[in-house]
């Protein structure tokens, strides 16, 4: 889809603010309500739009310890059954297909480290020719920032959270997975799924926003219909000195391709998402990664995702 100025502006505000009125929507990207309603269902329709999403604070729900895993199967077909098995996964919020050294990629969250460690145990023993984990212990996500003005960017903190568990009532666990099965879903619709008046679901909202377990939503794309492809650096940055870490958060945060970035306590303990609509940006933003880092020792490696079709379930232990 060749996206005029008009739908970058609209899916630009929609991928940060969904959850807003039809009314408020049309007043920030100058279109009438019937025209943004218009244009929401033809992204659905098309599939431009694949699901709105809920960013949620793990630590918060009790689990603050996130992992990425890549995983090498002896098979192709051992993937696919393992693949199929991912839907009674407790830890899984997301996965996807990448091409290159491994076959696939997970998103995982766990309560501990020790439950981590079984996991990872147990994993080991099924068909896996070779894995990397990545442990972030601080990771931030952007904007698509090829839809969105910078002055108006979000960023959310995924780890890295302060505070600790927050007990929840049956209500707001209940409001939560309806956020999860679809982040844009009405006020007014949640209250009578839970047979509750709108002004409690209003109450539980903003206090589910309060306590820090929402940080706010998104939209999952189909990025290669909007022209784009996925590619995730690996870097091993042999000085991590506070000067280069923040170096590198700067160049994450600012650079027009760059979608999150994490940092880990374990080799590569540097990861960059990048968003790109050839290989030549791609190149591009390479380059200007190694010049900004130029004075350092680092290695860097890379994984495309094949086709995007990211599945994600972001509260899989509910």
């Amino acid at each position: 889809m060749e996206l005029k100025q008009t739908d970058r502006k609209l899916l630009g505000f929609l991928y940060h603010s969904n959850r807003e009125p039809l009314t408020k929507i049309a007043k920030a990207t100058g279109l009438s309500r019937e025209q943004v309603d218009y244009r929401i269902n033809k992204y659905i329709e098309e599939g431009i739009i694949r699901k709105f999403f809920t960013v949620f604070n793990y630590s918060k729900l009790g689990y603050p310890y996130f992992a990425m895993l890549l995983l090498k199967f002896n098979k192709y077909s051992d993937l696919k059954q393992f693949k199929e098995s991912l839907g009674k996964n407790k830890h899984c919020i997301s996965y996807g297909n990448i091409l290159g050294k491994y076959d696939m990629y997970m998103d995982l969250v766990f309560k501990n480290e020790k439950e981590l460690n079984e996991y990872l145990a147990e994993l080991i023993n099924k068909d896996l020719s070779d894995y990397l984990l990545i442990k972030p212990y601080f990771a931030e996500l952007y904007p698509l920032k090829f839809l969105k003005d910078k002055k108006e960017e979000k960023s959310f903190l995924l780890a890295d959270y302060p505070g600790n568990e927050v007990k929840l009532e049956k209500t707001e666990i209940e409001i939560l997975k309806l956020l999860n099965e679809d982040g844009r879903i009405r006020i007014v619709d949640i209250a009578n799924k839970l047979n509750i008046s709108n002004e409690l679901v209003i109450y539980k909202l903003k206090k589910l926003y309060s306590n820090g377990i929402i940080l706010g939503n998104r939209i999952q794309f189909d990025m290669n219909k909007l022209g784009y492809f996925y590619s995730g650096i690996l870097l091993q940055m042999n000085n991590m000195k506070k000067e280069n870490v923040e170096k590198m958060k700067r160049f994450a945060k600012q650079h027009p391709f760059v979608n999150s970035f994490s940092l880990s306590v374990a080799k590569p303990n540097c990861f960059m998402q990048f968003f790109h609509r050839t290989e030549e940006e791609l190149r591009k933003g390479i380059e200007e990664l190694k010049e900004t880092m130029k004075d350092e020792n680092m290695e860097l490696d890379i994984i495309f995702v094949s086709d995007d079709k990211e599945k994600a379930n972001g509260l899989p232990f509910l």
